[in-house]
């Protein structure tokens, strides 16, 4: 855990904080590099990150809050101090999807071009942030064996459970996010039909979302056949991204002939 808060004025930020900070300045940095392989306006890239970043966190904390309702009942206010730890990534997404969708619907920019752009910027952002999970114990995993070499434990103070061996799921997720980043660039600088690295981001961090959910210990909501409602969601943009990917290679024709 990190033992000091740095002091904005009325905000104090912990090591939680300060990832997220981190998450946003990579990803910014990281999409001014993508924009052009992807075909797209470097400034109006940016232009429309800062309205995916207040979607990601206006929609990240709000789906925590719907889920974890007990956490806010005798402090309401709470629920707008997100930099203390309480982000639910996928209402972020979903949310973050709709304003691309919007703006490019009216004629901004083409929808495909910018998504391609700002899925390798988003996985680095998330694997960056999952280090301030892994600083606030948040997100933490389950109970695990005791011979089990890579099992973390967290000291007193922190969110997760002190003291016992868990799996480290926040690490894990952290690792596999930083791989799909270097995946989706390695794709990106090669042939491919529009909307592929989209589809891509969505399919491999839908699935390794899941997986990484089934190792999880902390509550994400009320479970229907043992999995939590992140764990459906993960699962249903995994599919999403697994068929835009078969369709999309399907249909472009020069791509295929372009395999060896």
């Amino acid at each position: 855990m990190w033992p000091h808060d740095l002091h904005l004025g009325p905000i104090s930020l912990g090591g939680y904080g300060l990832a997220l900070v981190a998450a946003v300045l990579g990803a910014l940095f990281y999409l001014n590099r993508m924009a052009p392989r992807a075909g797209v306006c470097p400034k109006r890239a940016f232009d429309l990150a800062f309205w995916l970043i207040i979607a990601g966190l206006v929609g990240s904390r709000l789906a925590y809050v719907i889920f974890n309702p007990k956490n806010f009942l005798n402090s309401p206010l709470k629920a707008f101090k997100y930099w203390e730890g309480g982000l639910m990534f996928q209402g972020g997404l979903i949310l973050g999807l709709l304003v691309v969708i919007v703006l490019a619907a009216l004629g901004r920019f083409k929808f495909l071009l910018m998504a391609d752009a700002l899925a390798p910027a988003l996985a680095l952002g998330q694997a960056i942030g999952r280090l301030g999970c892994f600083v606030a114990g948040c997100c933490y995993g389950r109970l695990a064996p005791s011979h089990f070499p890579l099992a973390l434990t967290f000291p007193p103070g922190s969110l997760a459970p002190a003291g016992i061996p868990l799996y480290p799921t926040q690490l894990a997720e952290s690792l596999g996010l930083l791989a799909i980043c270097f995946l989706l660039t390695k794709v990106l600088n090669g042939p491919r039909p529009a909307g592929l690295i989209l589809a891509l981001y969505l399919s491999l961090a839908g699935f390794l979302r899941f997986v990484v959910d089934l190792f999880r210990g902390d509550y994400r909501g009320p479970q229907v056949l043992d999995l939590a409602p992140t764990s459906y969601a993960a699962a249903g943009l995994a599919l999403l991204g697994l068929a835009l990917t078969i369709f999309l290679l399907l249909r472009d024709g020069k791509f295929r002939q372009s395999l060896p």
